[in-house]
């Protein structure tokens, strides 16, 4: 079904990356004392699944043009699939096209929401949304080539959208959305990493420099945990500080499972996939385990 593979081809399983944060950030907000807003909180998820939209198409169709081998990941909806977008139109301009047509989505609602609110800071924080997805496989920077996308991923789901949701509400609340941001965004960075492992034949042949054609799979699977470890760690401390945030730690389980599934999958003993799905299932419990312990 052509819908079906247009949802693959967006990676739409992973439009939660967006959404979490929108929940999250609008929770610190509201738990402050700002008022909640129904079309505030429309904007800012329109804004941001159209913005992640485009960027993950604009992956799509340059990660393919640089291919000269079948991809490693055919078929796949949790690691990249670097054929599926491409293979959805008799022109790959087209996925190009419909690409920048979901960032224009996004961008005018984050625009509308500006003019709503009349927040300069706002704008800010959308600008450099904006920049971080472009930037992460477009060229002329590809971060996501250089070994740094992680970097940008982690500012980009983490404290940009967090305390960027937080910060269209007015500016109460931003410090509990910034803690929060930091669990979220080492989350988002480990989905990130977590799926070049799969991926690392064809990166090599697409002189693709990621943490796992830098440091090799065990390095860079301790790495990964590192930053499993440093989203435990914050939770905990959090917890910690305040045992009336006892519903933030919902997502150990998920995150402690990743972290154990590593070693089996560099020894071959389990598929990389099932580390990012777990990885996945742990951002979502923690969205929404966060969400619950700030408004409680």
């Amino acid at each position: 079904m052509k819908v079906l593979a247009w949802v693959r081809a967006s990676q739409a399983i992973l439009f939660e990356a967006s959404a979490v944060p929108a929940c999250v950030g609008t929770a610190a907000a509201v738990s402050a004392g700002s008022t909640f807003v129904l079309l505030y909180f429309v904007l800012i998820l329109i804004s941001l699944l159209g913005i992640q939209a485009g960027a993950n198409l604009l992956k799509g169709y340059y990660e393919a043009q640089d291919r000269s081998v079948p991809p490693s990941s055919a078929g796949s909806w949790i690691a990249f699939d670097s054929g599926a977008a491409v293979g959805l139109a008799g022109k790959p301009r087209t996925v190009l096209r419909a690409a920048w047509a979901c960032m224009a989505v996004g961008v005018m609602a984050g625009l509308v929401l500006v003019s709503l609110t009349l927040s300069p800071l706002l704008l800010a924080f959308g600008l450099a949304g904006v920049v971080l997805a472009w930037s992460y496989s477009s060229p002329p920077l590809k971060l996501s080539y250089r070994g740094i996308g992680e970097m940008s991923t982690f500012l980009a789901f983490g404290p940009i959208m967090t305390v960027g949701a937080t910060v269209a509400y007015g500016t109460a609340g931003w410090t509990e959305s910034l803690l929060a941001s930091l669990v979220l965004g080492f989350l988002a960075a480990s989905i990130s990493f977590s799926r070049y492992f799969p991926n690392e034949a064809e990166d090599r042949s697409k002189a693709k420099r990621t943490p796992v054609t830098i440091l090799g799979k065990p390095a860079a699977a301790a790495v990964l945990s590192g930053l499993l470890w440093a989203a435990i760690g914050v939770t905990v401390l959090w917890f910690a500080v305040d045992p009336r945030r006892v519903l933030a730690l919902v997502s150990l389980p998920f995150s402690l499972g990743a972290v154990a599934a590593l070693p089996k999958a560099v020894a071959g003993r389990v598929r990389f996939e099932v580390c990012s799905g777990l990885t996945v299932l742990a951002h979502v419990a923690a969205g929404a385990g966060l969400v619950l312990a700030i408004l409680a």
